[in-house]
This record gives structure tokens, sequence and C-alpha cells, in this order.
């Protein structure tokens, strides 16, 4: 009925026939392009509730669904979002299509069924608007970072705007949380963590891609007006007018302030709802209001998550997940529900077997190839190598961190299962038990928990390439800190000793450099230095304040830090402004910088002087450290793996600042 209705075909003569008798029958009254077909692709994560760490969710069927739905608008009064209730919607499959290894998808949607959504929208104020999700982008653009607009009849402003990436990387972090929550706040770290990178001669690997993730990837209650919430209640005097039943007031209600029957809304249910998006602000629109047959192209994704044979919903009520563009289609995220089996790895090694049980891979990285890693020392040689005063740069000496994808071969002559033993530090060694991690048998079938008994053994799978992961021994969530040696015991069906593989060390540090600021004083420029240590010029106190005078004055500040960690990587110190001034760095730039020129180099002392002029507006100033570590992890989600491990990235890192008010008094 869509596509009669762009082309002025009857859809009775449509009914039963393929594309091709469609084209060839009508080639003269339908246009050809809406025959064509559009990809729309996206990818099923699992959320960490604590870390944020999106997981992908491999092999699970995704279910591509054309949607039609009537709706209830809510628009509350001073919220810039708007919200929408399900009245009722009627659904119809289009594709079914299975995600990767990585959790990715893609599925093919005839064009005369997206041509109807953009026209339906574009004939409707506002609408494309209304029906759109904010992403961190969109979050980032509302933010004003020169609270002062061009003057279009002064000077221009030097150089082109900011992008919404380097907006990103000047904000302070605690702001963007506030805008954006912990996604916002996730993003704008890998943001500076790839803008130091680069200004130090790194290798970023960062996608403005990430932008177009949602900027609230779980739907969030609106804010119902008090008056309604008595209502749910069965608190107000509404309830007694109307009937006992709340549910039956709450439809009264709205229905009489829409001015419509409350049988329309029978069924609203005030616990579903789909939000926040945009609301308009170009026209004046009432608090409530109802839109009829909103079509849409939604997704609900199964898995067989209990191994019964059947597959159990993991994603649904799924609406407008897609932003439909004129253009190229952005990439859709579908977050899956705390059922959905996740997997904690995406790329695997081909792992070569013999008939000997062997630690081969940790993640990607080959860890008994000495052309990579050190298993004896136990470091990764290529990533994060030091910058000595003169080139070339030396052998890294690189840890390991977070969870570590262990590959290796336990398939061996009458081995029925292994375990993984572990000495720390030199001591003797013990099995590594209580890990359990989800395996996913190819092409498609239920995932399958790997779980050991109370001695850490595991059964040995005889056919490991079966599977996506293969051929992982252990996924081991690596301690703090310390040289860990490792090797596979294997034994028979019942469990005795066979014999040992190789013994593989691993260095891990999972902890964070420390920064101290040691100094933070200010003082005018016509002043000596010895005003610096003036106790009322300290700024390391409790709301630290700069009082300029009036007229203001230009000042100068000194800014000191100690950074030390087990495994430096680098440091650095910078200043950021309010938008409406910045300092100018007095002394040498490679005082501020360091990155380290040795292995063993793992602490410096890092210092300024910058000065703000007297034009420089009122606001808060803010004094950083970043301080990263070298550690690293090698599962490949950075595409360490495609530069050949030779590349500087970024995990473990602390970003302390101090904000300063600066005023005229």
């Amino acid at each position: 009925m869509r596509l009669a209705t762009l082309s002025g075909v009857d859809a009775k003569a449509i009914v039963g026939s393929t594309v091709a008798q469609i084209s060839d029958k009508f080639k003269w009254k339908i246009d050809p392009t809406l025959l064509f077909f559009r990809r729309v692709c996206g990818r099923v994560v699992k959320k960490d509730p604590v870390t944020g760490i999106e997981y992908p969710v491999p092999f699970a069927t995704v279910v591509v669904e054309d949607t039609d739905c009537s709706l209830l608008a809510y628009f509350p009064h001073g919220w810039p979002w708007g919200w929408y209730y399900p009245l009722f919607c009627h659904r119809e499959v289009l594709a079914t299509v299975h995600t990767d290894a990585c959790g990715n998808f893609c599925a093919y949607i005839p064009r005369f069924d997206i041509d109807w959504i953009l026209r339906w929208r574009h004939h409707r104020i506002c609408f494309p608007i209304i029906f759109k999700r904010p992403s961190l982008a969109d979050l980032i653009e509302k933010l004003h970072l020169y609270p002062v607009p061009k003057d279009p009849i002064g000077p221009p402003r030097p150089g082109p705007d900011p992008s919404p990436l380097d907006r990103l990387a000047t904000m302070s972090l605690a702001g963007i949380e506030a805008l954006g929550g912990g996604t916002a706040r996730a993003l704008a770290q890998r943001v500076q963590g790839a803008q130091l990178s680069r200004s130090l001669g790194g290798k970023p690997a960062f996608d403005e891609q990430a932008l177009s993730v949602r900027a609230f990837d779980r739907e969030l209650p609106p804010p119902l007006p008090a008056a309604l919430q008595q209502v749910r209640s069965g608190s107000a005097n509404v309830v007694a007018q109307r009937g006992a039943d709340p549910h039956e007031a709450v439809r009264a209600t709205i229905a009489s302030q829409i001015g419509i029957d409350a049988k329309a809304l029978a069924q609203l249910d005030l616990n579903r709802f789909i939000g926040p998006f945009f609301r308009c602000i170009d026209v004046i629109l009432p608090e409530w209001q109802r839109i009829v047959d909103v079509p849409d192209i939604t997704f609900r994704v199964m898995q067989d998550v209990d191994g019964d044979g059947d597959e159990e919903t993991i994603y649904s009520e799924g609406y407008f997940d897609v932003r439909w563009n004129a253009g190229p289609i952005p990439p859709v995220t579908l977050v899956a529900s705390s059922i959905a089996k996740e997997s904690r790895t995406c790329d695997t090694p081909i792992v070569p077997c013999t008939n000997t049980p062997e630690l081969l891979f940790a993640g990607l990285m080959p860890i008994t190839d000495p052309a990579y890693f050190d298993d004896v020392n136990g470091y990764a040689k290529r990533p994060n190598k030091p910058f000595p005063p003169i080139p070339p740069r030396p052998v890294a000496e690189t840890p390991f961190l977070g969870v570590l994808q262990l590959y290796g071969c336990v398939n061996v002559p009458n081995a029925a299962f292994y375990r993984v033993l572990a000495s720390f530090n030199g001591g003797p060694f013990n099995a590594i038990t209580g890990l359990s991690w989800n395996i996913y048998p190819l092409p498609s079938g239920a995932p399958h928990t790997v779980v050991p008994d109370a001695s850490g053994w595991y059964p040995v799978l005889p056919n490991p390439t079966d599977f996506h992961p293969a051929n992982m021994v252990i996924e081991w969530p690596t301690p703090t800190l310390g040289k860990y040696q490792l090797k596979i015991e294997t034994g028979t069906g019942t469990k005795a000793h066979i014999g040992f593989g190789n013994t593989v060390a691993i260095q891990v540090d999972n902890t964070a450099p420390s920064v101290l600021f040691s100094k933070l004083s200010w003082k005018f420029t016509t002043e000596p230095d010895a005003a610096l240590d003036l106790p009322s010029r300290n700024l390391l106190v409790n709301c630290p304040t700069i009082r300029r005078g009036s007229p203001a004055r230009d000042i100068e500040v000194q800014f000191e830090t100690l950074v030390s960690a087990h495994h430096l990587r680098d440091a650095t110190i910078t200043t950021h402004g309010c938008g409406g001034g910045s300092f100018t760095l007095l002394t040498a730039p490679a005082d501020t910088t360091h990155w380290h020129q040795t292995v063993s180099d793992n602490s410096v002392a890092l210092s300024g002087r910058y000065k703000l002029d007297a034009s420089s507006l009122e606001g808060a100033y803010g004094f950083t450290c970043q301080a990263n570590s070298r550690a690293m992890n090698p599962a490949g989600s950075d595409n360490g793996h495609l530069l050949d491990w030779n590349y500087d990235p970024i995990y473990s890192y602390v970003i302390p600042q101090v904000e300063v008010a600066i005023v005229n008094a």
C-alpha cells in the first residue's frame, strides 16, 4: 500500500509480484529508484552497568520490522525534551538477520518504505526534529564555548570554529557528565586521550562516528506534572469524580486536555514511555497531543540465553532507533537487556596447535614471539615505546591491564580437562579458579557458559574451532600489579595430572598514575616572583579565587605538579579558559609535558608559568594535569593489531584539575 500510494499504482496490481516483475510491468509508472534497497547497519551490545563498557552480543537474531504506531505525545513545559506513549502499534517483519562475532548486523530495507517515512515526516511541521533522539554530538553542539557571538563588523575570530571533538576535548569532564551523563564523560576521556596522543606524536585511534551514539541509551521517565501523579496514585479529587480506577482517571484527565473521547486512549499506559526526544521549538505545541499512524523501522533482538532451544527477546519495544537522513544513514546501537549473553572479545587470533599444551596469545598479541613480547619478563615490546632525546625509540616494557583473553592449545593426547596455574612474583603455582565465560557455537546455536570445577579444571572441547572465540583457554581478569607466570596443566578424565605446558610471564598493572599539585599560585605581572609565595596567593585552597583588581591588571600563575606511576607513559599540564580568554605559556613547552625516555623513567616534575591579560573576561579558569600509564590491553578493540602493535594507546590515566575563579575586584 505504501508503494501504491507513492506511485499511484493500484495496490492489487502489485500484490504477489517480485521487484523484477514490478519493475518490468510498471517501468513507466513507478519511479525505479523506489524499487531499490537501502542498507541499515547497527550493533547489538550489552552495557556493563558499572563501567559503561559496551560488549558485543554475537550471533543474535535481529528482526527488522515495518511499524506503524499511534502515539500520545507529551511535551512538558520548560523541558527541552519530549516523550511519547504508544497507544497502538502494528508491526510487519521486513528482514531477519544475525549479528556477527562483534555484534554487528546489516539489513536491506525497501527504498519505498524509507521514502514513505521521510515524506510522512516532511509533511508534518517539526516532526523530523521531534522523532530525533539526541546524540552526544547534538548535546555538544548546544554548548556555547564562545559566550560572546562573533561580531559581524569586528575582526574575525582566528581560524575555523572548533569541531565537536575539539570542543569536547577542551571541556571539563564534570561539565560533560552533567550534560550527557556517564556515556558522554567516557567519550570525552577517550577524546582527550586521543588529542594528547596526537600532540605527543602518537597515532590516536578515534572516530568522529562515536559522536552519533545516542546520548540517552535507555528510555528515561518523563517529568509528569504533580496533578497527574496524584491522579495515578488515586489521591486526587478527580479520581472520586471520574471513578475509582486511577488509570481511567488518568486517561480521562488527558483526554479532556486534548479534547478527544477517553476511549481513544484505552491502550494508554504511563509506565510505557519512549524518550527523551528533541521537542519542537519552532511552533507552540500543546502539552499533550495525539499523533496517528507514525511509520518507522524498528528492531527486535532474540537470543537463546537459557539453552532450551527457544530464543528469548533481549531487545524489544525499540522506537525511532534509526536516524533517518537524506544522505547516509548512521549506524544504530541496540542495547540489549541484562539477560543477554555478551562476549568480551570480538576478533580472535588464528591459533596453531600441536600435541603440546601451550599459551600462545594474549588477546591478538602473540606472547611466544620475541619480536612482540618478552615472555621471560612479561612485557609487550612494541606499544608505548620510550621517547629518548636521540632517536630511535628503544624496545618498550609495556604491561597488560584489564581482562585478558588467553588463547592456546589444550587438545593434546589423553587430555579431558585442563586448568591454568599462576605464580605471583616467583611464588608457588596455584590454579586460577572461579572464572567463567561465554562461547558461541558456529554458525548458530545457544551460547554456552564455560564453567570450571572448584579446583579450576575446565573440560577440553573436542572441536574448539567450532566455537567463537576459538581456542580461548581462559578469560583472565588481571590482578592489580605484579609479575605473574602462567602455564597450562592437562588432566585425564579423572583429572589426574598428564603434563604442563610452556611457562609465560605476564606483567600486569591496573593502577593509575599518581599526581600531586605541588604549587599553584599567582601574582600581578609587575610584582617580583616572591609574591608567588605569599599565603594569600596560594590557589591550592578551598574555593580558590584570583582578585585582579578594578580595573583589571595582567596576572601570572605558577603551576607545578609531581607525577609518578609504576609504568609511566607520559604526563602533561594544561590550562583552559572560560571562552572569553585564555592563558599564555611563558616558560618552555618542554617543561609542561614529558614522555618517559627509558623504561625506568616513571616519575617527573612538571611546571609552567602562565600569563592572563587584563582584557580576558572574568570567569572560571582551570589547571589540569593528565598522567597516563603505559599499560594496555591487546584485545584489538583499538586496532593496534592493524598497526602491528607499533602504536601508543592510552587505557589507564588520571586527569585531576583545579578550577579557579578570576574576578575583577
